[in-house]
């Protein structure tokens, strides 16, 4: 038995998990996001944050207009 074998099968190292691939196109893009420049990064960010509230307000205000 290889010593890398030995060590999985009494519990001292965990087995690696398979990556999880990707979806979508955003979670495709999203680590090229982290890998930016902090300014970058930021205002990136900041702009999906601005979609976001934007897309809440236009259903808070849809469902209000529609009752």
């Amino acid at each position: 038995m290889a010593a890398s074998t030995a060590r999985f099968a009494f519990g001292l190292v965990q087995p690696r998990r398979p990556k999880r691939s990707a979806t979508n196109q955003l979670e495709r893009r999203l680590p090229g996001i982290d890998k930016r420049n902090p300014n970058a990064k930021s205002q990136l960010t900041q702009l999906l944050d601005s979609f976001i509230e934007g897309e809440k307000f236009e259903r808070r205000v849809g469902s209000s207009n529609a009752g």
